[in-house]
């Protein structure tokens, strides 16, 4: 293994134009990283490496946002990790957040934007997958110019494609509106308005891409909360986007943007049961990403266009996921099913259905209410987002196909029904393969005798580590922090099999590598010699 102290020495080359021998009284004095705010995995698209994707930060309070080294240098790590903290001294709260835009750009991929509150200081973790830009799913995208002062200057319109699957989206933004974002700033210069559409091909498939899947928990715009809604088809869905050069997110508009969506001739108006025709009205919602709320907005109507097609034509005066669907109240609470089952514990998975009293499957937001579900004696499952006044019970097959039913119930209770499976054959499962892991302390250790550390001289108090299997391409996987004064962690590892070990006092900057270490015990050393811990001890 090579020299520990060595590798203590390259946490602080960035700080120091040489790693010069710690016996030659050079104390290493590193900054004191700060507190990681916000972390982001980004999935990359095949061919972009992590280090070709460029990240810049935008937005009202972008300046007080900084790496963990409080600069302004924003890099991923080598596995497609972004750590970002606040400048110090900056404390969000509910009633001051912290708002920026995080944004990722390359080559390779469409231009992701992300707008984050921050409301207090805990670790916010985030995992966003990009788009390459030779995707067939890429946003429609068109650029307009406004004034310094955030003043429209010319009208300005963006299309989505026109494909079998994916709502063909129109929006229309006014000459003379004037930009602000969120915060109530204007939103000026060279503009940018993205068009993101929803694969509204059937409901199913709709819902898969919605918050919630399909369950809206909508709000009106003056903060009324109207209860659960169940989509029961989509006309038309854009998450939309208008940007400046330095990535400020625009939010509202002085004057309304014409929002339209083809639709599909046959889309069926289940409030009256027959296809949709000119004048019907369907009901609009927006989701806002950043506080996480669907409202039920002003709603738009079924019209024809110019080419004698039908669509659908809204208004709309901010900016965020709008989705045009026909949707039916249900209830948030739901009964829930206790198993009565031979099973103390280790039960196999059995295929349930939920019906309702004519022995069809509930469709829930589109879906087939169906899953699997071990019967452990004593556990429960709950149901609930059920239209009102439905019955229903719960159907279970087990391995021979045979039929269980459990009572029937109002699917809006909120009570406990036993359901009883103690006449299912009892099919034990093959025990898992042992684990033959142990539980193995990694020590960072000095040689300092009975004098002790003097934890003043050190250059760091906090380590960030990962482990894999040496050698190996696998995933690094985090370790809890070690902490002076123990500086240790526990891992499960194999004895008698070789790891590869990264660390560093800063969690995106793991420079300390320790290559293919034979685990033979356990505990897990990371000593340094007498010599190396010299300038560490206490006089």
């Amino acid at each position: 293994m090579k020299r520990l102290l060595s590798l203590v020495c390259v946490l602080a080359i960035w700080l120091l134009d040489a790693c010069q021998n710690p016996v030659e009284n050079v104390a290493l004095k590193l900054k004191d990283p700060l507190a990681v705010t916000l972390q982001i995995k980004y999935t990359l698209p095949s061919g972009l490496s992590a280090d070709k994707l460029a990240i810049k930060i935008g937005g009202p309070d972008a300046e007080k946002v900084v790496t963990t080294l409080n600069t302004k240098k924003f890099k991923l790590t080598s596995d497609g990790k972004l750590f970002l903290c606040l400048v110090p001294s900056t404390t969000p709260t509910t009633n001051a957040p912290i708002r920026f835009n995080v944004v990722a750009l390359s080559d390779q991929s469409v231009d992701h934007i992300l707008p984050i509150q921050l409301e207090n200081t805990t670790v916010r973790n985030l995992t966003i997958a990009l788009t390459g830009n030779k995707a067939a799913n890429e946003p429609a995208h068109q650029s307009f110019k406004g004034s310094e002062s955030g003043t429209v200057q010319s009208a300005a319109t963006v299309q989505t494609k026109a494909e079998a699957n994916v709502t063909q989206a129109t929006i229309t933004v006014p000459q003379g509106s004037e930009v602000k974002d969120v915060s109530g700033q204007p939103v000026g210069g060279s503009l940018t308005i993205t068009a993101d559409p929803v694969n509204n091909s059937n409901t199913s498939k709709a819902v898969s891409e919605l918050p919630g899947h399909g369950i809206i928990n909508a709000s009106t715009p003056a903060g009324g909360f109207l209860g659960n809604q169940q989509v029961l088809s989509v006309a038309g869905g854009a998450r939309i986007t208008v940007y400046n050069e330095e990535y400020q997110l625009a939010k509202t508009f002085s004057q309304p943007l014409r929002l339209s969506f083809a639709l599909n001739n046959q889309m069926l108006n289940p409030n009256v049961g027959r296809t949709i025709q000119v004048g019907d009205v369907i009901p609009l919602f927006s989701f806002d990403e950043v506080s996480n709320k669907w409202t039920q907005e002003e709603p738009g109507k079924v019209q024809r266009n110019a080419s004698g097609n039908l669509e659908y034509v809204a208004e709309i005066k901010h900016l965020s996921l709008w989705v045009a669907a026909f949707t039916e109240e249900v209830c948030s609470d739901g009964p829930t099913f206790k198993f009565l089952s031979p099973y103390a514990d280790r039960s196999p998975a059995y295929r349930v259905e939920a019906i309702d009293p004519a022995g069809n499957v509930v469709v829930r937001a589109g879906n087939p209410l169906t899953f699997a579900t071990a019967i452990n004696n004593g556990s429960s499952i709950r149901v609930t987002n059920l239209r009102k006044g439905l019955k229903i019970r719960l159907r279970l097959f087990d391995n021979a196909n045979k039929v269980y039913l459990s009572p029937e119930i109002d699917g809006c209770s909120n009570t406990e029904v036993a359901f009883d499976l103690k006449a299912i054959p009892y099919t034990p499962i093959t025990p898992p393969a042992p684990d033959n892991r142990k539980e193995v302390t990694i020590s960072f250790n000095f040689k300092c005798g009975t004098k002790g550390v003097d934890p003043e001289k050190l250059p760091f108090k906090v380590l960030y580590s990962q482990f894999r299997a040496a050698g190996s391409q696998d995933e690094w996987k985090d370790l809890p922090t070690m902490v002076w004064p123990t500086l240790s962690t526990k891992v499960l590892v194999e004895l008698n099999k070789a790891y590869d070990l990264r660390a560093g006092s800063i969690p995106d900057r793991l420079d300390i590598d320790i290559k293919n270490y034979k685990v033979t015990s356990t505990n897990w050393p990371i000593n340094l010699t007498e010599s190396e811990s010299k300038q560490y001890c206490n006089p």
